[in-house]
């Protein structure tokens, strides 16, 4: 499957998972997954699994030898089994900020990106509330598409405010000393959004507290192809798949420059 056409298959995929979403947000009750440490981690609704399989679904159709790493432990994924382990990639977060979603917050997406030989050539994030699908193909640029609105390439602007997303774990003393440089600092629970943060305008810069997972990269591909950088410790993300990474390499940064990812990185371990 080239990045193109997973682009093409997913960004239909995302927006029919989207409408599910969007149409049965409040009417679903919050479930609890084992084994996860936070309220974020842990939060699960029906909607997470039925979603996935919608995607799944979309991903079987037109190609069956992908490999899947996907979010929800649902009877679908097993039909990917059988891909060999040099197959492509494919990384799903059907629901990216469950515990935002259940409390009714907009901020939610429905994510997935392409991996080929351990590195994210496309990517899609669909935030269902807003109307808003943004695209990325490695080295080509990334989009923008909003309901009945035309696809346009994405080139972004300095953001209109001086806001630093953070996720929860990111320490209290960390939080304070940004904010005696930034006069936003903010807690996000959804990862799309942080990664993402470039694209959407939203601040200077996000950080979380350890070495990226596979799900939060994929926004991290919307902010690099549209001029942003990624870095994990003080080490530029270049698209590596963040397994084959260090556990050491922390905290994870995504800004609008080098030079904004290298002062939130020295306020950060100060």
């Amino acid at each position: 499957m080239t990045p193109e056409r997973f682009v093409e298959v997913f960004r239909v995929a995302a927006l029919q998972a989207g409408q599910v979403a969007r149409y049965l947000q409040g009417q679903v009750e919050k479930r609890e997954k084992a084994g996860e440490v936070t309220a974020e981690g842990a939060a699960l609704t029906a909607v997470d699994l039925a979603t996935q399989d919608v995607i799944l679904h979309q991903l079987w159709a037109a190609a069956p030898h992908l490999r899947v790493d996907a979010e929800e432990d649902t009877e679908f994924v097993a039909r990917f089994q059988g891909a060999a382990s040099d197959a492509p990639l494919v990384v799903i977060d059907p629901v990216d900020g469950t515990l935002n979603y259940t409390l009714g917050s907009k901020d939610y997406a429905v994510m997935g990106a392409l991996l080929v030989a351990g590195f994210y050539e496309a990517a899609v994030v669909a935030f269902p509330a807003y109307g808003e699908l943004y695209s990325a193909i490695r080295g080509q640029g990334a989009w923008i598409e909003r309901t009945f609105g035309a696809r346009e390439r994405l080139v972004a602007s300095p953001p209109p405010s001086e806001r630093v997303l953070v996720s929860p774990r990111v320490p209290e003393a960390a939080r304070g000393r940004l904010a005696a440089v930034y006069p936003e600092v903010t807690v996000s629970r959804c990862s799309a959004v942080d990664a993402s943060i470039v694209a959407l305008g939203r601040g200077r810069a996000a950080v979380s507290e350890g070495r990226s997972d596979r799900r939060r990269a994929v926004g991290y591909l919307i902010s690099l192809e549209c001029g942003g950088v990624t870095w994990h410790g003080d080490r530029p993300w270049r698209g590596e798949d963040p397994d084959t990474l260090p556990e050491s390499l922390a905290p994870s940064i995504t800004a609008e420059s080098p030079e904004t990812a290298q002062r939130v990185l020295e306020l950060v371990r100060s």
